[in-house]
């Protein structure tokens, strides 16, 4: 099972997120209005720490993609990812319009979301994710936890929530 996760900052404020598992692909977009590269950073802390579920929101202008993962057990985990015509609404998932459903390797899907990042942090450094992201720091904090947790093995490991 094949999981690669892009992140581009594609203007100011502005940034696309692609995810492939195997043979789907989804294209997500999200603007400054929200922190979506630490939402989607800490979503996947969550779950690698052991949470049964975590959900991380990229807001558009108008609408949000939310991306829900629920982990099976050691190895599994589902990512869902809604979209929601309005901003800031606060609707159950129940009400979004389902895009993309995908069951993959946790640690392989943790590990494509750190490098995604990383990549990030190497093209524009700190200073020029903040010029880029307007409000926003570079997410280092969540981006060195997940890579704490993926080097002590976490990712295969906990399962005391489960």
């Amino acid at each position: 099972m094949s999981v690669e996760v892009s992140y581009k900052l594609t203007g100011s404020g502005w940034a696309q997120c692609v995810l492939t598992v195997d043979e789907q692909t989804i294209t997500t977009t999200a603007s400054y209005l929200s922190h979506a590269l630490e939402s989607l950073l800490q979503a996947i802390v969550d779950i690698v720490m052991g949470n049964t579920e975590a959900t991380a929101s990229f807001d558009e202008e108008p609408g949000e993609y939310r991306w829900l993962f629920k982990r099976h057990n050691e190895q599994q985990v589902t990512v869902k990812i809604l979209w929601f015509n309005e901003l800031w609404n606060h609707e159950p998932d129940e009400k979004g319009e389902l895009l993309f459903e995908a069951t993959c390797r946790l640690r392989t899907l943790a590990g494509a979301i750190l490098s995604a990042s990383q990549q990030v942090l190497k093209e524009h450094g700190l200073t020029g994710y903040k010029d880029k992201w307007y409000e926003h720091e570079f997410p280092l904090t969540a981006q060195n936890e997940l890579k704490r947790l993926l080097d002590e093995g976490k990712a295969s490991l906990k399962t005391e929530n489960i």
